[in-house]
């Protein structure tokens, strides 16, 4: 999601908004192609005390607001960094988490495949760092949304996220997504009661509770007794969490669909 007219900056950050100092930051990190200067002034006028920022580059931003000695610039709120910068980012929040665990993060995503990679290479580190999916291939209005939701301090992933298509697209035939195929644990999740697994894998391939119970032939009431269960001991927060877990431990190869993983418990 790029609109016309941006611009590439340089080493300094571009602003769209006027007496920043007094302003939250919406900060992007990447190209004036990817974030363009009609994004900043849209973002400036649709959010009341938020000054959108750019920079090139992750290390540009915190050596100008992490490293600044005196006088530092105002928080940055919100923190959308390029997907091609997702090495970068994970580095800076292991070696400074304490400087950055108030401003809400989330990585651009340019495609579905993308964003479907991140969580297959990342998604262990998008779950401990709370780190948001941002499709950038929406149109304008319902992304200014999603920044909403993530302004709420929500914790986003698109549903093409969960698409197990594109590690097949080179040519191997994906398994039945419905299979009942040999299934093995990894270490990870070795933690589960085999019913337990079994609800997780229902759950990563999206299924509502009730769909499981059907599936499982138990109550609905039951299925949610395990999710609470599988949550604690995976020491997630949400089923969509645990779904992640489970696809990034590769226990999903052949046993998921394409879906999101329902965020209701219905």
């Amino acid at each position: 999601m790029s609109a016309p007219g941006g611009t590439e900056s340089g080493s300094a950050p571009q602003s769209q908004g006027n007496g920043t100092a007094e302003l939250s930051h919406f900060t992007f990190i990447g190209s004036g192609t990817l974030f363009s200067d009609v994004v900043l002034r849209t973002i400036d006028t649709e959010f009341a005390g938020i000054c959108a920022t750019r920079y090139p580059q992750l290390a540009t931003w915190a050596l100008t607001v992490l490293d600044h000695p005196t006088d530092p610039p105002p928080p940055t709120r919100l923190l959308v960094v390029d997907e091609r910068q997702v090495d970068d980012l994970f580095l800076l929040l292991r070696r400074r988490p304490t400087e950055m665990e108030n401003t809400r993060l989330a990585l651009a995503a340019r495609t579905s495949l993308g964003a479907a990679k991140l969580v297959r290479s990342d998604g262990h580190n998008l779950v401990q760092h709370h780190v948001s999916i941002l499709p950038m291939n929406l149109h304008l209005t319902a992304w200014i949304q999603l920044l909403r939701l993530l302004d709420c301090g929500e914790h986003y992933l698109p549903s093409c996220a969960f698409d197990l298509t594109p590690p097949y697209a080179e040519g191997a035939t994906p398994p039945d997504a419905g299979g009942e195929g040999d299934y093995t644990p990894t270490e990870a999740l070795t933690v589960l009661t085999p019913r337990e697994q079994e609800v997780l894998r229902l759950v990563a391939a999206g299924r509502p509770n009730k769909v499981i119970a059907r599936d499982l032939s138990v109550s609905a009431h039951t299925v949610k007794l395990h999710i609470h269960r599988i949550m604690g001991k995976l020491g997630v927060s949400n089923r969509t969490e645990a779904a992640i877990l489970f696809l990034h431990e590769g226990a999903g190869d052949g046993h998921a669909s394409a879906q999101a993983p329902s965020p209701s418990n219905s």
